[in-house]
């Protein structure tokens, strides 16, 4: 059946098996994104001036738009998640999406911040020809990272519930279920680790975050994303 009636639940569930394939290819692309993200791409330079220049850097101008293009991704990839799941665990995976729409939208406006924001205040500087406005805009263009981090913060907490509550959605499960539960209760270990290490600025974790960002994410965008396309066989 390409859709299912659920009559135990008093609102009307319509999980399509085509759209929970969709989301499982969304999830595998989701990989490809996360590597990039974490591996691929460089690090903008710490310099002042060479920063300034980046508004006309195709790089990382693509950067901004792969995270962007990679959060919808991964808020596509975890609606197919909610669709399977929500009639077996309605409050944890309502709470889990909801975590996730907020990741989304944080690191999404996190990018435009810079995208329009940041670059124009770029723009701004290098065409001054006064040193006052210059001084204003520094100052400006200096403490954006305060902004960008906060924004971060919430980004990274955001996730870090998400993954939480998906786990335990999956906490009754059985075989494979079981083990993603697992896991994606442990993938929100390691962000909230990330998000303290911020305060913490632990020398140690912060390498064995770096090096779990493009190892154990993709793994487990991988995992989830063949969880999804398993779970449209049975549609």
């Amino acid at each position: 059946m390409n859709q299912i009636y659920n009559h135990t639940n008093p609102y009307l569930m319509l999980t399509n098996s085509a759209f929970v394939r969709f989301a499982a290819i969304a999830g595998f692309l989701t990989v490809i994104t996360t590597i990039g993200i974490h591996a691929i791409f460089p690090d903008p330079p710490a310099e002042f001036e060479a920063r300034l220049l980046l508004y006309q850097n195709s790089i990382y101008l693509l950067n901004r738009w792969w995270i962007i293009v990679h959060c919808l991704l991964v808020l596509v990839a975890m609606w197919g998640f909610a669709l399977v799941q929500f009639r077996k665990s309605a409050g944890f995976v309502g709470l889990g999406y909801l975590f996730f729409g907020v990741f989304a939208i944080t690191e999404i406006a996190r990018q435009m911040l810079v995208l329009f924001y940041l670059n124009g205040l770029r723009v701004k500087y290098l065409s001054a020809d006064n040193e006052a406005v210059r001084a204003i805009l520094k100052v400006s263009l200096d403490n954006f990272g305060l902004i960008g981090n906060s924004f971060f913060g919430l980004f990274v907490l955001a996730f870090g519930l998400g993954n939480l509550f998906y786990g335990l959605s999956l906490w009754r499960e059985r075989g494979f279920s079981k083990i993603l539960s697992w896991l994606l209760i442990l993938w929100s270990i390691g962000s909230f680790l990330a998000l303290g290490n911020n305060f913490w600025k632990n020398q140690i974790l912060e390498t064995f975050i770096a090096y779990y960002n493009f190892t154990y994410q993709p793994f487990m965008r991988a995992l989830l994303a063949w969880w999804l396309w398993t779970a449209s066989d049975r549609r």
